[in-house]
């Protein structure tokens, strides 16, 4: 039975394959309510396995690991592994340690540090959270490019005065196309599955989240892949992204995840089902046996890619039809499925919601 633990408006408590969902305080704001209404759960369901979904909720259920362990079975690392992934300082520090190629990263921590480094940076570069979650709850983007000091002080300083830590990274040059996914899950220290992907499309362009992506072999960030997911000390599924840099076609290390990836179904539709092997590994012991898994199959994200093919067709940077691939050939979408369309069809309601909501009156 799998019930979702709803904080707002989850589409996935519309699935089929949801036995019911249950309203828990925001972990990113009531962290406490939240391990208090998950412990509850365990009184009211019985056991279950958590699985966080999302960086706040994970955050949460590992710093409070011990106690929810106690009673549930728990689909993620205890607070000293989930820091090393959830706070990109910390990524960067872990890299160089393990010698995984990675941008150049510096992380002032007051205005003097800055304004030391303003001055000797190399532009445009980007400034990135150290916690992603927080950062685009408040500018709702993922990191921001600047081009001049004055631009780095602007970012940099709108993010200290919101308590936010930021850093200050390389740009590595190159096209969308060159971000790459690598997904692995780890029993004792042995990646057990692994699969790479390609991203096609991202929203927005060069710095944002993926609107579409293939499963392809890549074996240039295998060996990276393990290398970083080894020195953190990650066992269970972990995501780690790349970037190919345009300069010399070397692989840098963008970020690690700890959590189920934004195009998860992607792996579960090329036949590498990680949720399925997290599930039968915790709760029956199964060891995955690394599965074969196809290449050229597309994962889109429905809402999204659309708006970006418009966009791209309008401004001349696609031909008329290009870019249509992943739709007419063996692929996945992020929410749209014929078996189980409810969680698609709420989703489409809640766009229109959003779309036709009033706008106030400004006050006078």
């Amino acid at each position: 039975m799998v019930t979702v633990l709803s904080s707002g408006r989850e589409i996935t408590r519309h699935s089929r394959h949801a036995a019911g969902s249950v309203t828990v305080p925001d972990p990113a704001d009531e962290p406490t309510g939240y391990v208090a209404a998950l412990l509850r759960l365990a009184d009211t369901h019985g056991p279950g396995v958590i699985v966080p979904t999302t960086d706040e909720s994970l955050e949460t259920v590992a710093a409070h690991h011990e106690v929810l362990a106690a009673r549930h079975t728990v689909a993620c690392p205890a607070e000293g592994v989930a820091r090393t992934f959830l706070d990109k300082r910390i990524t960067s520090e872990v890299a160089e340690r393990a010698g995984v190629e990675a941008p150049r990263t510096v992380s002032p921590s007051s205005y003097d540090e800055l304004e030391a480094l303003a001055e000797r940076l190399r532009f445009p570069c980007l400034v990135k959270p150290a916690e992603s979650f927080r950062y685009n709850r408040a500018f709702g983007v993922k990191m921001k490019r600047v081009h001049t000091p004055d631009e780095l002080r602007t970012a940099w300083g709108e993010a200290h005065e919101l308590g936010i830590g930021t850093m200050v990274q390389e740009l590595i040059p190159g096209p969308e196309t060159g971000g790459v996914n690598y997904n692995v899950y780890v029993v004792d220290g042995v990646p057990r599955a692994e699969m790479t992907s390609c991203k096609l499309r991202l929203s927005p362009r060069d710095f944002g989240y993926p609107s579409a992506v293939v499963s392809r072999h890549v074996p240039e960030v295998i060996a990276p892949g393990r290398a970083i997911v080894a020195a953190m000390g990650i066992e269970g599924f972990a995501n780690v992204e790349f970037k190919q840099d345009e300069r010399d076609g070397r692989y840098q290390l963008m970020e690690v995840n700890g959590r189920p990836n934004m195009s998860g179904r992607l792996a579960v539709r090329c036949g590498v089902d990680f949720p399925l092997l997290t599930y039968r590994h915790l709760v029956h012991g199964e060891v995955p046996v690394a599965p074969s898994w196809r290449e050229g199959v597309h994962w889109v994200n429905e809402f999204k890619d659309t708006r970006i093919l418009l966009d791209r067709w309008r401004d001349g940077r696609l031909p008329w039809f290009g870019g249509l691939r992943p739709y007419v050939s063996t692929g996945v979408f992020a929410t749209l499925d014929p078996r189980d369309p409810r969680p698609f069809l709420a989703r489409v309601r809640d766009r229109v919601g959003t779309e036709k909501a009033p706008v106030p009156a400004p006050a006078r």
